[in-house]
């Protein structure tokens, strides 16, 4: 009875314990190359699609539409309206490798809390989800952990809807 009792509380020990979420980074780096690099071989350079963000700096924004040609940004617009000149105000990614840029940038910004005595991040966790035939990130969820008592901090989420080459 004694040594049901010792594993029993043993397991409870453990579930109760901090685990590997809160600490480090979670990303998974190989199916972001990969990704990336069968992005970059399909050639596609003349493409839309609608971005929408949301962070916990600025709250949900309005859908964008981007239209891509020659891989650099021709229109950027609120998807409700025509309107342009708002958009600039709006945090917003111009081209898929941009999308890819901020994965890459936010990873190793996190790393770099992370291994920061300065800094109040114990870990972070970067989840994307990749389109099945044309490979760009069609989810990103970017949440940080910090230390107790911390408010703020990395808490983004970007989804990219309707792509369609052009």
């Amino acid at each position: 009875m004694k040594n049901i009792f010792l594993f029993l509380l043993s397991l409870v020990i453990v579930s109760c314990s901090k685990t590997d979420d809160s600490m480090g980074l979670l990303f998974n780096q190989e199916s972001y190359n990969t990704n990336r690099e069968l992005w970059i071989d399909s050639g596609i350079s003349d493409y839309t699609f609608i971005q929408k963000q949301s962070a916990n700096y600025n709250g949900g924004q309005p859908s964008l539409i981007s239209i891509v040609k020659n891989s650099e940004l021709d229109t950027i617009y609120l998807q409700s309206t025509e309107i342009t000149d708002s958009v600039k105000y709006l945090v917003h990614y111009e081209t898929i490798d941009d999308l890819f840029d901020y994965i890459s940038i936010t990873v190793k910004s996190c790393n770099e809390q992370i291994n920061s005595s300065d800094s109040p991040m114990d870990g972070a966790k970067i989840e994307v989800e990749y389109h099945e035939k044309y490979y760009y990130p069609s989810k990103i969820i970017c949440s940080g952990y910090y230390t107790d008592g911390y408010v703020g901090g990395l808490s983004t989420q970007i989804f990219i809807t309707d792509f369609e080459e052009n």
